[in-house]
């Protein structure tokens, strides 16, 4: 049997290039766990970025990687808080308008719309935040359906989606969800985005929402730079490469114990582009069944043939051939990828 390894799907996610991400036998699929659907190969992949945008620099890069893809139609930035810290969805809003102002081509297409979100974790399982990043979510979310999802890709606290869910549970029927969160598989547990709000990730994972997850220990084994690496890898790619590599110099020089104690010194994981990864075909992991989140951010695991999809592996050379390779591009209005 190769149940654990086969998570087509659950999890097939609307790539708009041509290799299947998964290989291997048919999984079952669970009664109530709708399929991600897969676009046209010409269409891009709708998404929604659900962001802390700001609280370092993973978040910065991801949204960069993402502005920068042609496979992907990015309908909406959705900041949000990381109360633990103290951090609102409007300075988040701020640092997001920023990038795109970096990033983008003057007198290109249009920026997608950034709104902010919550300031604050869920006050219990039954109310949803009430603001415009929930509201644009619900709105955007009504043009998609089962075999044609809006992917949602959630690099923050789960805030937003939790309250879109509570709102309007017929939303689990038209988007995905594709997070950067929890440390490893089985334990769960979390350092940051999952513990801005608890009570949000409970909400995800006990609704029907397709759900894929990126982990700290994977995101770690192959999103983890130097700041020589960095360096290397952004600096000679003009303007926008020099920022972004800014944005990772300024987090080692400012947080250098935080980055000593977590990561190691001069050293760095950028955790969120494990969204872009997967997204892009770049990632894959295995179907594991869909645990419950305890009290104390730990899994518990329940009898159940629902499902999620725990990334394990990210092809590291590929994600960064692919940023790097899109840069150069917009640096050179028509030239194609």
């Amino acid at each position: 049997m190769c149940q654990a390894a086969c998570v087509r799907y659950a999890v097939l996610l609307a790539l708009p290039i041509g290799s299947p991400l998964f290989t291997g036998c048919q999984a079952r699929e669970p009664r109530d766990e709708a399929v991600i659907s897969k676009a046209l190969p010409a269409s891009p992949l709708a998404v929604v970025l659900a962001t802390d945008c700001g609280v370092e620099m993973d978040d910065q890069w991801a949204l960069a990687h993402i502005l920068l893809s042609q496979e992907f139609a990015l309908r909406a930035v959705i900041t949000t808080h990381a109360s633990s810290i103290g951090f609102s969805s409007a300075t988040s809003a701020k640092t997001a308008v920023e990038v795109i102002g970096r990033v983008l081509p003057a007198g290109g297409s249009p920026p997608p719309p950034v709104v902010p979100g919550s300031d604050s974790p869920l006050r219990d399982a039954t109310t949803p935040r009430e603001n415009p990043g929930v509201d644009m979510l619900l709105e955007l979310s009504r043009s998609f359906s089962a075999s044609r999802r809006l992917v949602i890709l959630a690099t923050g606290a789960g805030t937003d989606v939790a309250s879109a869910i509570l709102k309007d549970p017929s939303i689990v029927n038209r988007v995905s969800v594709v997070a950067m969160g929890f440390d490893d598989w089985p334990g769960g547990g979390d350092g940051f985005n999952v513990k801005n709000d608890p009570l949000a990730w409970r909400i995800i994972l006990n609704s029907a929402v397709p759900v894929v997850v990126g982990s700290g220990a994977v995101t770690k084994r192959g999103l983890r730079l130097t700041r020589a690496e960095a360096g290397a890898l952004m600096r000679s790619h003009g303007p926008v490469g020099e920022y972004l590599y800014s944005l990772f110099d300024d987090w080692l020089r400012k947080q250098a114990t935080l980055v000593a104690q977590f990561v190691a010194p001069e050293t760095w994981v950028v955790w969120d582009e494990v969204v872009v990864a997967y997204a892009l075909g770049m990632a894959r992991g295995n179907e594991v069944p869909r645990p419950e989140l305890q009290a104390d951010l730990s899994f518990s695991h329940p009898e159940t043939r629902r499902r999620i999809t725990w990334l394990t592996e990210i092809d590291t050379d590929r994600v960064w051939l692919d940023f790097t390779k899109k840069i150069d591009v917009r640096g050179q209005p028509g030239r194609q990828p």
